[in-house]
């Protein structure tokens, strides 16, 4: 994996960058939480989950929004922060041009930002959402976008979390017609704490991610 740099629309965006070995291998991009939260690329979640697609052979990237840490430009809006995760869709897409499919995991707010994203790029081909804020309940953007994608979530989150999960499942089935799957880590708090609950995660995500890619190659 090697640092590299993106021009975003406010200036440059950190970013860090594995190139699999594989001829025309899928891609993602993992998304972090709130950086008003002091979430950022290199935090354990973040870092949880792009290993998990790279150990997958998986081409990956992972990102600073702007104004985090080495990013230029002040923390943005939502509406910003969308811009930033544009560009980098579209800049790990030109780099793989023989590629043709693109995953998007997201923690916290990452994970609300991974749906709004869906809804603008049809070319997503699935999607995992790691412990969403359950504090952020709009979902007007929704429209029909037949997908499926994973939930994982912490069981010793707050019972607010463990109803907003639910809540999400219906909401994207209903709403989207969007199948999610659920998992829920043993012991874990929404920020995977111990290192047996990121572990975990990890090798959830892991399994999910290979086993769904691997159903799509047989389509």
């Amino acid at each position: 994996m090697v640092d590299i740099i993106i021009t975003g629309e406010s200036g440059k965006l950190h970013a860090v960058y594995h190139k699999s070995e594989q001829e025309a291998a899928p891609l993602a991009v993992v998304l972090s939480g709130s950086p008003r939260q002091k979430c950022h690329m290199n935090d354990r979640v973040s870092y949880a989950m792009f290993r998990a697609f790279m150990d997958i052979g998986f081409s990956v990237v992972r990102f600073n929004y702007r104004g985090v840490n080495d990013s230029e430009g002040s923390i943005g809006t939502t509406a910003e922060n969308m811009l930033d995760i544009a560009t980098v869709i579209d800049w790990i897409q030109n780099k793989n041009e023989d590629s043709d499919k693109i995953w998007l995991a997201g923690h916290q707010l990452g994970a609300w930002y991974v749906l709004q994203a869906m809804m603008r790029r049809p070319e997503v081909s699935g999607f995992a959402l790691v412990s969403p804020d359950p504090s952020v309940s709009d979902f007007g953007f929704l429209s029909p976008r037949p997908n499926r994608g994973l939930l994982l979530q912490g069981a010793n989150e707050s019972e607010e979390a463990a109803a907003f999960g639910v809540h999400l499942t219906q909401i994207l089935k209903k709403q989207a017609q969007i199948d999610l799957e659920t998992i829920r880590v043993k012991n874990a708090d929404a920020c995977y704490s111990q290192a047996a609950d990121l572990r975990q995660m990890y090798n959830d995500l892991k399994a999910y991610v290979g086993r769904e890619n691997a159903d799509d190659k047989l389509l």
